[in-house]
């Protein structure tokens, strides 16, 4: 029998049925995974006219399996491409529903890939359960990987110097604000944290509203922040990143050499002043909010200001409010610094920006299992699924996610509330596109433990907005907990996951 002739040579894509026509990049993945099996059954020769299924798609007789973690709306989304993936590949689709903790509690992914939260990476590649991205996908420019935003395909779903996940959109925390009571003040979203204290003052005065004001016994905040269980702790670190994100410093929540917390430092201290100031005598309801309840209570016309993302797939309230006036902005940001090294505030340069996004509070990413049997079918798969090829992603039926190409920059609305205007939601990509394209970001603890890390977190941040502790007390005892958590875990193990989580080799 002959030697494979160079693979080079079998032109899959014209065994391809005309009927089935297949987009460059996903045609370019399919080549890629029949050449990839073609090399693993051993063939001698390139198929010749009798082969019939390779003639027509190139997976023909593969059965890809499909692991979606804790989001059951983008479960079902997939579920109904199962016809489609099959008429332009060949290969049948299995999807599965699993949960995150059975994720981290496996020894073995039981799929050929897996649609995660961000977050999980870490401990998914630390644990040795997936398998880098193939070198050629990330080579291919038909691949579409160079419209994704900057911060999501250079370091999301980068864990030390590999890039182990495709991107399926990972909103952050942004600044509801009600436009028209802007307008009547005189006002403009805020800029930096010190402005949106400020702001929180004005609004908490409802005779400043005049006929914009609630009527009387109607809920009434400034703002609304998330501060529930698996929240407050994001929240707090949302709001404090800007300050303690210096530019010459990878240490941010650790120490880099020591794994040290610095959770207790001087700009996260600030940072939790501010945030008890700003919600100090809000609704006890705050103590149980995330995202979704805050722009809830947003719709509802509870508050001028709200600290969430915009979703198409999020039920509004039966109560809400679907004439406001609405316009997102991006997070505040920080004209002050603090140089860990030096332990100095310094103020930030002219050309510094001041915003720094925290990364990983939400999300959606694909992962290749390491044990798949298919990686390069599992990587046509994923890069389809998050691709252009499809009328409206189905990442976009998911509340953990938003846009994250430019192409996306096209159709704002499918990823926004019905109410919301065209400009106002054209508005919210353009900000989400700056967000994901600045040059500073902190990642929200993508290390094994982060449950952990983040409830001691979350109980040192509403103990400090309860009054049952002063700031710089709650975050010591928060400090402490982190010290015990990395000490039961391996200082030396989570070191070394906190640098691949900031790209580094230990």
């Amino acid at each position: 029998m002959r030697e494979c002739e160079p693979l080079h040579k079998i032109n899959v894509e014209n065994r391809m049925r005309p009927e089935y026509p297949l987009t460059s990049a996903t045609g370019h993945l399919l080549r890629l995974a029949c050449c990839l099996v073609l090399v693993v059954a051993g063939c001698t020769q390139p198929p010749d006219a009798t082969d019939a299924s390779a003639k027509e798609r190139p997976l023909e007789g593969v059965t890809l399996r499909l692991a979606v973690a804790d989001d059951p709306e983008l479960a079902v989304a997939v579920e109904k491409l199962r016809g489609e993936w099959k008429a332009q590949s060949g290969s049948e689709l299995e999807v599965t529903r699993i949960s995150g903790q059975e994720l981290l509690a496996a020894k073995s992914l039981d799929a050929d890939a897996a649609i995660v939260a961000s977050h999980l990476l870490g401990p998914l590649a630390e644990g040795g359960l997936v398998a880098p991205m193939p070198d050629d996908v990330l080579r291919d420019d038909d691949a579409q990987w160079g419209e994704i935003f900057e911060l999501q395909r250079s370091r999301e779903v980068v864990w030390g110097s590999a890039t182990y996940a495709v991107p399926f959109g990972s909103p952050v925390l942004a600044c509801y604000c009600r436009a028209d009571i802007l307008e009547k003040l005189g006002r403009q979203p805020p800029k930096t944290w010190a402005e949106y204290q400020k702001l929180v003052e004005m609004l908490s005065d409802r005779a400043k509203l005049g006929e914009l004001a609630p009527p009387e016994g109607t809920p009434w905040a400034a703002t609304r922040e998330p501060l529930g269980p698996g929240w407050a702790g994001l929240t707090f670190l949302a709001r404090a990143v800007s300050a303690a994100k210096h530019p010459d410093n990878y240490s941010t929540l650790f120490n880099i050499e020591t794994m040290e917390p610095l959770i207790d430092s001087p700009p996260m201290l600030r940072a939790l002043a501010e945030l008890v100031a700003a919600t100090k005598g809000g609704p006890a309801e705050q103590f149980h909010d995330g995202p979704a309840e805050v722009r809830g209570a947003f719709w509802r016309g509870e508050c001028a200001l709200a600290l969430s993302w915009p979703t198409a797939a999020a039920k509004l309230p039966d109560d809400a409010k679907k004439s406001l006036a609405v316009t997102v902005a991006e997070l505040p940001g920080s004209d002050e610094v603090y140089n860990i090294d030096e332990r100095v505030w310094v103020a930030r340069d002219k050309d510094q920006e001041r915003e720094v996004p925290l990364l990983a509070t939400a999300g959606r990413i694909g992962v290749i299992a390491r044990e798949s049997r298919h990686p390069q079918g599992a990587a046509a798969l994923l890069l389809w699924l998050s691709g252009t090829e499809l009328g409206s992603p189905p990442s976009a039926r998911s509340m953990s996610t938003t846009l994250f190409r430019q192409s996306h920059l096209k159709k704002p609305q499918i990823w926004v509330e019905s109410p919301m205007s065209p400009a106002a939601a054209g508005a919210y990509a353009d900000l989400t596109k700056a967000t994901l394209e600045r040059r500073q970001a902190v990642f929200a603890l993508r290390i094994p433990g982060r449950a952990e890390y983040l409830a001691a977190l979350d109980e040192a941040v509403r103990a400090a907005v309860k009054g049952e502790k002063a700031p710089a007390a709650a975050l010591r005892d928060a400090a402490t907990r982190w010290r015990e958590i990395t000490d039961k875990l391996g200082v030396e193990r989570q070191r070394r996951a906190y640098l691949h989580s900031l790209a580094l080799e230990p």
